[in-house]
């Protein structure tokens, strides 16, 4: 079968902030971060499967307590939807894990942050519809700052146009064959990125970015999980 597959990358172990549990796994409100993430995913009718990627230690931990609920919630066979794997050692190589599991029926790629939970169904089908225009998309804000070019001394060498930057966040989508090649790419070439599209532009090709969302944060400080209970508090409860 050919359809629409997310990645939701969830393997980090979370030193930065600062606690023995992999900050994918720290609740917010009452839940999991995590669990608020699946869930959005989850409701989007056009997705037909998801892979969630977690540490090899975690795998028995999401299915029981994150995996099963949230499918158990909306009423679906999480077996059937859904699958559990184990990541890698860095991002990249959980993506290319879960490009792997995923080949052979999939269309088109979402790949998504695991602490990023603040995504909602109508976004993730916004990027599929995107993507098959685009064949590489991802959502992307402009800094509300002032941007800054220091150097080594960290003095200030120029200051950069914010009308030409973007801060990329996820989800991002690719035609399952593109950004599989890409992946292929980057390993023959031991090329190292921080996001896919990086991967894509390695390549030489091009990347469209859709209008993103200020409230799509990326969870990964103590600060930044402080701002998430507050953004929750004002959080659509059909999102939950």
């Amino acid at each position: 079968m050919i359809g629409n597959v997310a990645i939701i990358v969830a393997a980090g172990s979370g030193q930065r902030m600062q606690s023995r549990l992999p900050k994918q796994f720290l609740e917010i409100g009452r839940l999991p971060i995590l669990w608020y993430t699946l869930s959005a995913f989850i409701q989007c009718p056009d997705l037909d499967k998801i892979f969630v990627v977690v540490p090899e230690y975690y795998t028995t931990k999401c299915e029981n307590e994150i995996i099963t609920p949230v499918a158990q919630k909306y009423n679906l066979t999480a077996q059937k939807k859904i699958t559990c794997i184990a990541g890698g050692k860095r991002r990249q190589d959980s993506v290319f894990i879960g490009l792997q599991a995923a080949e052979g029926f999939s269309d088109i790629v979402v790949i998504h942050d695991g602490v990023r939970p603040f995504i909602t169904p109508s976004q993730i089908s916004e990027i599929i519809k995107k993507a098959k225009e685009h064949q590489a998309v991802i959502f992307g804000i402009k800094p509300r700052d002032t941007v800054k070019m220091i150097d080594n001394n960290s003095c200030i060498t120029q200051s950069i146009d914010r009308d030409r930057l973007m801060m990329a966040q996820t989800p991002q989508a690719f035609s399952y064959a593109l950004i599989k090649r890409a992946h292929e790419f980057a390993r023959s070439k031991d090329l190292c990125a921080t996001d896919d599209a990086m991967l894509i532009e390695q390549m030489g090709n091009k990347v469209f970015v859709a209008p993103g969302h200020a409230l799509n944060i990326k969870i990964t400080t103590p600060e930044d999980l402080i701002l998430a209970k507050s953004i929750l508090t004002e959080w659509p409860h059909e999102n939950q």
